[in-house]
């Protein structure tokens, strides 16, 4: 064979496989084969909620907690009560398990509570404390759950009765109890309690500058606690914050903000910034303070007006705002890198005054609050 007849001859076998390979393709379905029309069906930064199963009782009002083994704690708030006429503080406390998606009933409360506080200490039992009952009467009793057996017992009570207060866990283990009104005078209050579980007593802490209620406390990355706003339901609201130092025991000025704020919501960011999100009165404003600078800068605004609302830091350091009274099912996500909002993907359910609490694999777990017509049982689930 001569060198033009293998060139030949090895040019037809190309053509044949060509001719080969295009009758394959033809013969693949169409639907074997996806083609996106635009990017969004591939990729999508607004996450999507899906059914969480139903609380055993109906709350809002209510606290969370996560605990070390990655169940959710869910204790007292105040439901809708028998046949939806007259209202019920729950002494019945819930465990959600996120692998099953099931809720089970531990032991009962010893006291029904609205707006507890709760608390992770340190030997792996849990402190709840303070709140009111069914007539909103402030609680001074505090007990502790031990999740091997799930019972509790009762706790050394609180100094000062109080409401509408805030609270945190400390670095250390301890729980602190920040401000609040004072049933009898109608008088907020400067003061603070802190539990030390070593000793199992509360004790007064330092007073802050100013008098708060219906304000918010957050534990800070470096063990600090910062206090933003309060004030009274129709106002004034105060546009102050401040820090605690739990070492020190001192406070100092954090600034202030550009405008008043109750029922707020403030989250930690991933750098260490508080984002701050609207609050009573119509607010679309959100804010951020910066430990560093001790300085305020606004964070722009949202689309819809949110007030007990519910905000949730996720993994890639954005930040889902969910619901809030007038707000219905939507959501919104703020991104530090940008200073910017965008709309998220609608809840299920319309709600306010629910619970958001961010679970050990990153999903939003969303429980209870207001809907449409009622106290709500049916949770969700917000997967980023």
């Amino acid at each position: 064979m001569n060198h033009l007849t293998y060139i030949f001859l090895a040019g037809l076998i190309l053509i044949l496989v060509a001719c080969d390979s295009s009758e394959h393709i033809a013969e693949v379905s169409p639907q074997d084969v996806h083609t996106p029309t635009s990017i969004s069906e591939t990729v999508s930064d607004t996450g999507a909620f899906m059914p969480a199963g139903k609380t055993i009782h109906d709350r809002q009002f209510h606290s969370t907690l996560l605990l070390p083994d990655g169940l959710l704690l869910l204790v007292g708030g105040r439901g809708k009560g028998v046949g939806g006429e007259w209202a019920i503080v729950h002494t019945t406390v819930e465990l959600f398990n996120p692998e099953t998606n099931e809720w089970t009933q531990t032991g009962d409360n010893v006291e029904g509570r609205r707006s507890p506080t709760v608390s992770l200490l340190p030997d792996g039992t849990v402190l709840v404390a303070g709140g009111s009952d069914v007539n909103m009467d402030p609680i001074s009793s505090a007990e502790i759950w031990d999740p091997s057996t799930g019972v509790w017992t009762p706790a050394a009570s609180l100094n000062e009765l109080r409401e509408q207060f805030a609270w945190v866990a400390l670095q250390d283990g301890r729980a602190i109890i920040i401000g609040g009104l004072e049933p009898f005078k109608f008088q907020r209050l400067h003061s603070i309690e802190i539990y030390d579980p070593s000793i199992g007593e509360w004790h007064d802490g330092a007073n802050m500058s100013i008098a708060r209620t219906l304000h918010t406390a957050t534990l800070l990355a470096d063990g600090r606690v910062l206090v933003v706003g309060g004030g009274k339901l129709d106002g004034p609201h105060l546009d102050s914050a401040e820090v605690y130092n739990p070492e020190t025991n001192t406070w100092s000025s954090a600034g202030t903000m550009s405008i008043g704020r109750i029922s707020h919501t403030t989250t930690v960011l991933a750098d260490g910034r508080v984002l701050v999100v609207g609050g009573k009165g119509k607010k679309t404003s959100a804010e951020i303070w910066n430990p560093e600078s001790n300085d305020w800068t606004s964070a722009g605004n949202t689309e819809f007006p949110r007030f007990d609302h519910a905000a949730s830091l996720l993994n890639d350091g954005r930040v889902l705002v969910t619901g809030g009274t007038g707000a219905k099912a939507s959501t919104e996500i703020y991104d530090p890198s940008t200073n910017s909002w965008s709309s998220g993907a609608d809840m299920i359910d319309w709600r306010y005054r629910h619970v958001a609490t961010t679970l050990d694999d990153g999903r939003i777990l969303i429980t209870g609050g207001n809907g449409k017509d009622e106290v709500l049982a049916e949770a969700e689930l917000f997967v980023p």
